[in-house]
């Protein structure tokens, strides 16, 4: 009889961390609690915009969108000098951009890169437990394990918190604090994963200030610098035209999706582009360096995107990229050259044994102008020509008459 009641209390003993652990963790994601009238103020690098130079990221949660599904958010990133301002959607399952204005998708790219860059592991759907042994493993981070690591006080601009680091170790320390109260983490330090030498940073971001606000705050009151295009580009289309394409050496398929669908030579296209395997689409390359061109005709490349921005290539870390691109060519049509260069570690010389092109054709309507002048208008003016003839010929008429 004692024996059997050493082996159950011995039991109990084994059961006690597993009730504290469902009575105690606790489980967080991107986006969690966000809420109505919330706003965020960020500073931001990422070595994908011109090679991680210091960018300020503002939002501000608007309001629900009409089907409750998603968010209405304003929008606002100071870069230098420049000054962009508009309206994105973000998700509930996770807080990813779903659409965003042409001035601010490429700035929103950097947001989904960096800010809530852990959403590749946790979302609404799959909030993940802290502390836990691994969220999972990922080939951009070198295919390390990602997992709550510690809890520690940290410093930001926007104030102190204790928070749970979320990170992994490959050469460095790469952190990422999360507060599990607030929807985003407050401060990441991730690094490249490069085979040889000091890693550069991949991204990095510190919290500047956080609050909630059912007007619009004081940062928004900022005017958008005015972007060199042609005429007044359409602001309210969101046609697209999406494809997918085998590469020429048949060794990777590019996904893509252009809006609007039809762009006004001189005003932006916003281009997303997923590189996936070959027989199984849902599955995307990691660390892919390629590059945009614009070709004539004749296929001559006439421009770069990547040297547009001041890189030799561009660099997509989890196998996407949004892009936002100033149509120059004339109508009727814009060709681009998707070239995959290979794959491998931002600024080290790639595998290129998946390199290939695709060629995307983008069908161009003639620029925007000085606006038509209005119909009305015309048939009032023609109306007012009309009768100041009628009346010339009467007068001259009445004039001959004799009384």
């Amino acid at each position: 009889m004692q024996k059997y009641f050493l082996l159950a209390f011995f039991a109990g003993l084994l059961l006690i961390p597993l009730g504290l652990h469902s009575a105690f963790a606790e489980t967080w994601y991107p986006g969690q609690g966000l809420k109505t009238g919330d706003y965020y103020r960020y500073n931001v690098c990422f070595t994908d915009w011109h090679n991680c130079t210091k960018i300020e990221i503002d939002f501000w949660v608007q309001n629900k969108t009409s089907d409750g599904g998603s968010y209405n958010v304003q929008f606002l990133t100071i870069d230098g000098n420049n000054i962009q301002k508009g309206h994105t959607v973000f998700g509930t399952v996770t807080p990813d951009p779903v659409y965003s204005d042409p001035n601010i998708a490429d700035y929103t790219n950097v947001y989904r890169n960096t800010i809530i860059w852990l959403d590749a592991f946790a979302t609404s759907l799959d909030p993940k437990d802290l502390p836990s042994p691994a969220w999972g493993r990922t080939g951009s981070v070198g295919g390390q394990s990602v997992a709550p690591i510690d809890q520690e006080q940290v410093t930001v601009q926007a104030g102190t918190y204790k928070a749970w680091v979320v990170g992994w170790h490959k050469g460095v320390d790469n952190k990422i604090w999360v507060v599990t109260s607030m929807p985003f983490p407050v401060k990441g330090i991730v690094y490249a994963d490069v085979t040889q030498g000091q890693p550069p940073p991949q991204y990095v971001f510190e919290l500047l200030e956080t609050g909630n606000s059912q007007t619009p705050p004081e940062f928004l009151n900022k005017i958008s610098t005015e972007i060199n295009v042609t005429g007044k580009c359409p602001t309210d289309d969101t046609s697209a035209v999406h494809d997918s394409l085998n590469t020429d050496s048949n060794s990777m398929v590019i996904e893509y999706r252009y809006s609007p669908a039809i762009p006004h030579q001189g005003c932006p296209v916003q281009l997303t582009l997923y590189f996936e395997h070959p027989y199984d689409p849902g599955q995307k390359f990691s660390s892919v360096q390629y590059d945009i061109y614009t070709v004539d005709d004749k296929g001559v490349n006439i421009g770069s995107v990547a040297t547009s921005v001041g890189q030799s290539t561009m660099f997509a870390s989890v196998g996407e990229d949004v892009r936002t691109i100033v149509i120059t060519q004339p109508p009727p049509v814009t060709h681009y050259l998707i070239n995959v260069i290979g794959t491998g570690p931002q600024n080290t010389s790639p595998d290129t044994a998946y390199s290939g092109f695709v060629k995307i054709d983008v069908k161009t309507a003639p620029p925007l102008g000085v606006p038509e002048f209005p119909v009305s208008a015309i048939m009032v003016m023609a109306i007012v020509v009309a009768m100041g003839i009628l009346f010339t010929r009467f007068k001259t008429s009445f004039s001959t008459l004799k009384f």
